[in-house]
């Protein structure tokens, strides 16, 4: 069954693990998504999105429904000139490759929710890359509808709008919204700053141990370094890729999945790793 701490709205590592787990599931063949949600992780109502490579699920039982977005692109992608110009949104500006990804499916994904959402179950979203960016905006579009989010947590995720934008998004949901960075991941230190970008929610950074900050220091010394003026994107990450070559690696949904795990099992004192298995 889904091992998951759907009492709280407070940081959790397990919540964390999970939600990593559906952020990699959602990389599965669409059909082996819903057969794992409903045998294994006892999840009674499950819908699939894809439409324009944007891919998603929703699942939910009757106390979470969980909303899961696929990185299905490659950075490259969406880091073009066309892609990464901002445009308006109802509280600042967004990322446009991002925003019109979210949109071929926003339709489906609002009346599903509010099918499944029939004793006010709690809203967990979550995505990887791609799929992280287009969970905030998700988040950021329920909240404006007066939709109550329990948690955001997302892997590896791009800046996806403006200083308003962030400001604002901070203002709803900072302290339930969780952006894990890996070491080097230059995936987290694009699209530039100097194009307007800004970061949103709480970060949780790990280092190159693999060891988990709670706090921006080592991010933000991090980030000092490995920031230019660049101004157009695509060179921006060009440039990143050349000075670190760990980037990519680091980018890995495994890598983030290892180091949540290492840092789960150290704070809940399990002595064995099968001890850690037969928790979940």
């Amino acid at each position: 069954m889904y091992n998951f701490d759907n009492t709280t709205t407070r940081f959790s590592l397990l919540n964390a693990l999970r939600l990593a787990e559906a952020s990699s599931l959602v990389y599965d063949p669409l059909s082996a998504v819903e057969s794992k949600v409903k045998n294994e992780w006892g999840f009674p109502k499950c819908e699939l999105f894809d439409d324009h490579d944007t891919q998603a699920f929703m699942c939910s039982n009757e106390t979470m429904i969980i909303l899961a977005f696929r990185g299905s692109q490659t950075p490259e992608d969406w880091q073009t000139d066309f892609k990464v110009r901002l445009v308006a949104s109802a509280f600042g500006r967004v990322h446009r490759g991002f925003n019109e990804g979210l949109d071929y499916i926003w339709g489906d994904v609002e009346r599903i929710l509010a099918l499944f959402r029939d004793q006010n179950q709690k809203i967990w979203v979550t995505g990887h890359s791609l799929g992280a960016a287009l969970a905030a905006l998700a988040v950021d579009r329920l909240t404006e509808e007066e939709m109550d989010v329990s948690g955001l947590y997302t892997f590896g995720q791009p800046r996806v709008g403006d200083n308003k934008f962030a400001d604002n998004f901070d203002d709803k949901i900072k302290y339930r919204s969780f952006r894990f960075v890996n070491d080097e991941d230059i995936v987290t230190r694009v699209p530039p700053r100097s194009l307007g970008y800004a970061h949103i929610g709480t970060v949780r950074y790990f280092d190159c141990h693999g060891d988990l900050y709670t706090d921006n220091i080592f991010w933000r010394k991090w980030l000092s370094y490995s920031e230019s003026a660049t101004v157009r994107s695509s060179d921006r990450f060009s440039e990143l890729k050349s000075q670190y070559p760990n980037g990519l690696e680091d980018h890995s949904l495994n890598r983030y999945i290892k180091n949540i795990r290492k840092n789960y099992i150290k704070e809940t004192g399990f002595k064995t790793y099968k001890d850690y298995l037969d928790s979940m």
